[in-house]
């Protein structure tokens, strides 16, 4: 399938996702359910049609690296959940990863592309102030893009009802969000809205605001240039399995870098602490 047919380049977000190419890394994050993948897969084929070289990294690819036997043995993973020492865990690596490439591709028009979802701590790292200065710099520079896609409250609401249709509770196939832990993060974002200043209540579920939410990315990614992508299209994508969305050339540890990226955070932190660190992801 290609993903140059599904946004026309007629679209604001075509031409908005075209000037990105001209970054050194650009990073997709966002909730579930605002369509990260869908603008991931059109960037990479923006920038690919342009001849332009990327390196990838996926969450849900390179997580899935620090699932070893010696790893499990100390986080394992839960009903469908990443322990939150294995998050830690890839977030080191990925740490690494980036300074490497920024050292290696300095002068190369190779673009690293990188999907880090933040909440839950997934990828967090990239959006704290690091203590080294040339990968800070880098980072805060405008050589580092952060895309936050940010639906309308009509296409949320058309996402929300996709998403029904075609993912059931008890899906099993199924690697994104379903209908209910959608519901759930968005409740949970509107609780840290409130931490940020804002007085929404949560006694209930609270609806979708695209204000809200881009109040709580902004406070989030404070050190980083927070890009918005308003999204008010509904554009036809052919049904899928979400795998399918995911790029399996993703950049990934090896097993013996894997464990030695484990053995690290096993033996610098207890479960405690790590609960604590991860709790608190949105503190950057």
């Amino acid at each position: 399938m290609s993903f140059l047919n599904i946004i026309p380049e007629s679209s604001p977000i075509y031409n908005q996702l075209s000037e990105l190419t001209d970054s050194k890394i650009v990073i997709f994050s966002g909730l579930p359910g605002v369509g990260k993948s869908l603008y991931i897969n059109a960037f990479k084929a923006i920038a690919q049609n342009k001849a332009k070289d990327l390196d990838i990294i996926q969450w849900d690819v390179a997580r899935k690296a620090f699932e070893t036997d010696y790893i499990s043995s100390y986080y394992p993973m839960g009903d469908g959940t990443v322990h939150n020492g294995l998050k830690l865990i890839a977030g080191l690596w990925l740490m690494d990863v980036v300074r490497e490439w920024i050292d290696f591709n300095r002068s190369s028009d190779n673009i690293l592309l990188i999907e880090a979802p933040l909440v839950g701590n997934r990828f967090i790292e990239l959006m704290q102030k690091q203590l080294d200065d040339n990968l800070e710099n880098f980072l805060s520079s405008e050589l580092c893009q952060v895309v936050v896609p940010i639906p309308s409250t009509k296409v949320r609401a058309a996402i929300e009802a996709e998403r029904e249709r075609q993912v059931s509770e008890d899906a099993k196939v199924w690697s994104g969000a379903k209908p209910s832990v959608m519901l759930m993060l968005w409740k949970d974002t509107c609780i840290i809205a409130n931490e940020f200043g804002k007085k929404i209540d949560v006694s209930e579920q609270p609806p979708y605001d695209p204000e809200i939410y881009l109040h709580v990315y902004s406070k989030i990614l404070k050190h980083r240039n927070l890009v918005p992508l308003y999204i008010d299209e509904i554009f036809e994508v052919p049904e899928m399995e979400e795998d399918g969305l995911h790029d399996h050339q993703s950049m990934h540890a090896d097993s013996a870098t894997a464990d030695t990226y484990g053995k690290k955070i096993i033996d610098k932190y207890n479960d405690y602490h790590i609960n604590e660190l991860v709790d608190s992801w949105y503190h950057t």
